[in-house]
């Protein structure tokens, strides 16, 4: 009897085994197998070449830019996004009038499509027509109208970023606020009658109570950042001059544009490998922070 309830259960499981072996573990097994081969997806034919794809990439110098990149886009949106999204949950965690209506606005742009909120950024970062080399000129700033934000190699990848920031700061601030509400309201008030201010609370109360939240989205916003492609596709395309490129942009480079699927292939392991190594050691150490 009890065999045949597992073959029943087999059965059952075999439609989405096959399914998993067909659309995720083949093209994972594959893409590991192309990554050590000439591979030009021209054809199946391939030719061993060994580590010499992965020796290539480590020399690269677009490697070294993307390196850069992902490192300035890391660390912008832990500090700026975080800390911000941070005080915003404390802020709306209160009793206002309007509340609601708050919260839904921040969050809001977290579920746009992020190929249309591309879009809509160049066209404001657009010179002389934007809305904000416009808003700056009403403001009577004038360099900072004159300015090209996607055109300069040095502020393309930071208004990128600020993009970035702006579409998920209310995600951010969402997770902080279920981090503030599974706090007790008892901590708090034991604090007050001992004489605690408001400062004193939030630094050593509510931050240290919230470093689950603050795991949960770090490891988030790196694994994000270090797969981002379609923001910096759709306004820079990896340019002004390969300043904003990142791992996601050149793997589809060399996957699909320039015929060296092996060489993307290569790069996307190693991109792999590395969300692993970041993630495990982000995990391992935010979690020492928790309060026990």
């Amino acid at each position: 009897m009890k065999i045949i309830t597992v073959r029943i259960y087999l059965l059952f499981l075999a439609p989405a085994f096959l399914l998993f072996l067909l659309f995720y573990a083949a093209p994972i097994f594959s893409g590991f197998y192309y990554g050590f081969t000439d591979w030009r997806g021209l054809s199946f034919s391939a030719n061993w070449i060994g580590l010499d794809n992965f020796i290539h990439v480590f020399k690269d110098p677009l490697f070294l830019t993307a390196l850069r990149n992902i490192l300035i886009l890391s660390v912008f949106v832990l500090v700026i996004q975080h800390v911000v999204a941070i005080l915003l949950a404390v802020v709306l965690d209160q009793k206002l009038k309007g509340v609601n209506w708050m919260r839904a606005v921040i969050f809001y742009p977290a579920i746009l499509n992020t190929v249309v909120i591309g879009y809509i950024w160049s066209y404001m970062y657009s010179p002389f027509v934007g809305f904000l080399p416009k808003l700056f000129d009403l403001l009577g700033l004038d360099q900072l109208a004159a300015v090209d934000w996607l055109g300069h190699t040095d502020l393309a990848i930071y208004s990128i970023a600020f993009v970035i920031v702006w579409q998920y700061i209310g995600y951010s601030m969402m997770i902080y606020m279920a981090g503030l509400q599974s706090i007790p309201q008892e901590i708090y008030e034991s604090a007050s009658i001992d004489g605690a201010g408001a400062r004193q609370r939030f630094f050593r109360i509510t931050l240290p109570l919230l470093i689950p939240s603050i795991t949960v989205n770090t490891v988030l916003s790196v694994i994000g950042n270090l797969k981002q492609f379609e923001h910096i596709w759709v306004m820079t395309q990896g340019g002004p001059a390969n300043s904003t490129q990142v791992f996601g942009t050149l793997i589809f480079q060399f996957a699909f544009k320039t015929s060296q699927p092996g060489y993307g292939t290569a790069m996307a392991m190693v991109l792999s490998i590395f969300i692993l190594m970041v993630t495990f050691v982000q995990i391992r150490l935010l979690s020492r922070l928790e309060v026990k």
